[in-house]
């Protein structure tokens, strides 16, 4: 595409020395990481928070670039929508401290039972059609980078997707990471502690998350949650059609774990993934689904019988393994106060033996969540195990004593090494006990210092139990 095309389409104020610049310059890409710039791309020198832009500019002509411009973002956002146009026409937004990879893993299968070609993007990466899988660009943000997310819409567009689920968390919001783009539903699962490292209040996190509905059509709201009637005001002032869920709910009415009231007519819910929490993500999933798609009361019930066949994202409540006196390990990504008693009162109804959990917290990000944590184990856990998950440039022993003020050391026990840990804890089970793995969930790494080591807990259970 020609520079004086893109430019002639650009709704917004700007500057450039359009003089010195020739009109017809031909733009291939757009790049705002110098090391991603290839012949004819234009490259954004953006300010950042380490460095910024203007000393990757040479770095992004050696590359090719054809065009420079700095300081200017929401030029770039201007650019990203002309340049990657067409996008899917449906893009469902999901927000929230917990749930969010979950309901928008859900979100995509409800979707496809159906028969609208879907995919999902967040902290899991791009889930979607293997044959579309290599075009892409992976991000190991929740959510992506302004470019990497409209570069992949753009692919999944031309590859007849045309509804995508995508996890926003409130940093990638306040950064602008999905900045232009309009969401069809902007949902919003819960609001509980976490990233106060970046936020310092959770005032400014709950602003920063509610953001979402700025750019939004519709709002799929969580009824059950303390900031519902705050949340509700905020999408009534913007004019938002509001759906919202839960057993407080007008129009997805939680009754029982089996039964949801949808319009006065109540509909079987039959899951094969565990835990209310689950119910809740499906049902705000469902709800992401109803914001664009009028189903008729014979078309919902074929749909919701459909829900027993929607699987976990991976890393929520997974199974890794099973020992042979028929104790259970399972991997969770719970990595906040909230989503750590979630997981942990699922597991006590999945057991009438022992609840063991390991977990550590991760360097460099909310430290006062530590001690809630441990006291939160130690009420809702027969055994514990204090170990490493991300220490980064923190030492792990501190994290780890931090964690343990407020365990009940009876019953706790701190090891160093999150292997070490992980072995040490699937030799303590017993007949029927069910073991969490918590923290780290999907990710198949470790943060220690400035390194990024493998690290893959399921293939560690699956090893040690062979």
């Amino acid at each position: 595409m020609k520079l004086s095309q893109i430019l002639a389409q650009v709704k917004i104020a700007y500057t450039l020395p359009i003089g010195s610049i020739p009109d017809e310059i031909e733009i291939e890409d757009i790049a705002i990481d110098s090391r991603l710039v290839k012949k004819n791309s234009v490259f954004f020198a953006l300010p950042g928070k380490a460095k910024d832009g203007f000393e990757f500019i040479e770095s992004a002509i050696k590359n090719g670039a054809s065009l420079i411009i700095s300081e200017q973002e929401k030029l770039l956002v201007e650019f990203l929508k002309i340049f990657y146009a067409p996008l899917p026409s449906n893009i469902y937004a999901i927000t929230g401290t917990n749930g969010k990879t979950s309901t928008a893993e859900f979100t995509r299968q409800i979707l496809e039972f159906l028969g609208k070609k879907s995919a999902s993007i967040g902290t899991l990466g791009v889930t979607c059609e293997a044959s579309i899988q290599a075009q892409l660009q992976n991000s190991s943000l929740t959510t992506p980078d302004i470019v990497s997310l409209y570069k992949n819409l753009r692919i999944l567009k031309k590859n007849g997707v045309d509804d995508v689920a995508i996890e926003v968390s409130s940093i990638g919001l306040e950064q602008g990471r999905a900045a232009g783009l309009k969401f069809a539903a902007g949902a919003f699962t819960n609001f509980t502690q976490d990233h106060l490292d970046y936020h310092k209040s959770m005032e400014e996190y709950f602003r920063c998350k509610s953001l979402i509905f700025d750019q939004a059509t519709s709002a799929v709201l969580n009824s059950d949650i303390p900031e519902f009637e705050k949340l509700k005001k905020i999408c009534d002032e913007k004019n938002l059609n509001v759906i919202e869920y839960g057993r407080k709910a007008r129009d997805l009415r939680l009754l029982d774990e089996k039964t949801f009231e949808f319009k006065e007519k109540k509909y079987h819910l039959e899951l094969s993934t565990s835990g209310e929490f689950q119910i809740f993500n499906t049902l705000c999933a469902l709800g992401n689904a109803l914001s664009t798609n009028d189903l008729g009361e014979k078309e919902l019930e074929n749909l919701v019988k459909n829900f027993s066949n929607l699987h976990s994202a991976a890393g929520r409540m997974q199974l890794a393994g099973t020992a042979p006196n028929q104790a259970r390990i399972y991997i969770d990504f719970a990595h906040t106060p909230d989503a750590l008693t979630n997981v942990l009162h699922l597991a006590r109804k999945l057991t009438a033996s022992r609840v063991l959990v390991l977990f550590g917290c991760g360097g460099d990000r909310d430290k006062t969540k530590r001690p809630i944590m441990g006291k939160i184990a130690s009420d809702l856990a027969d055994f514990i195990i204090i170990t490493d998950d991300n220490p980064r440039s923190e030492k792990p022993e501190e994290i780890r004593a931090e964690i343990l003020k407020s365990c009940d050391l009876k019953k706790t026990i701190e090891i160093n090494g999150r292997k070490a840990a992980i072995t040490y804890a699937i030799s303590l089970l017993k007949p029927n006990d069910i073991l969490i793995l918590a923290g780290k969930g999907h990710e198949k790494y470790q943060i220690i210092g400035t390194e990024k080591f493998t690290f893959d807990e399921e293939k560690i259970v699956k090893d040690f139990l062979v």
